[in-house]
């Protein structure tokens, strides 16, 4: 014979496993955040010295990125000065924009740090005051 709270604690677990497992069909709305270092915080602080080797790696096969290119590069696409240049631009405008695709610009899935580098990187190529 079976004992009541022990039968009473079993379909009590059972039914805290049922109502905590996803359904099939759930997806997660965000992939999760994960640190390089686990319990180091990120910095805020843009390194335009990063967001030239982020612009080396990722944007030089389009754009001029201020230093001499290492292929031809199409013609409709704006250099990293001329970006700069442009009236009233700012590393924060940079990283706003760059925060979504914007066609023909393939989405490069660009991280914060990625975004807020490259866009002071960008920046140190101005030259109009």
């Amino acid at each position: 014979m079976v004992k009541r709270g022990v039968v009473a604690a079993c379909l009590c677990a059972a039914g805290v496993l049922l109502i905590g497992a996803p359904s099939h069909g759930q997806v997660p709305s965000e992939p999760p955040f994960i640190l390089e270092e686990p319990n180091k915080t990120e910095s805020t602080v843009p390194e335009p010295e990063n967001g030239l080797k982020v612009a080396r790696k990722l944007c030089a096969s389009c754009h001029l990125i201020g230093e001499p290119p290492n292929a031809e590069t199409p013609a409709d696409v704006p250099s990293f000065p001329s970006i700069a240049d442009r009236p009233e631009q700012s590393a924060e405008k940079l990283s706003n924009w760059l925060l979504q695709p914007h066609t023909p610009m393939p989405n490069l899935h660009l991280t914060r740090k990625e975004i807020r580098d490259l866009s002071a990187y960008i920046m140190t190529l101005r030259t109009v005051q």
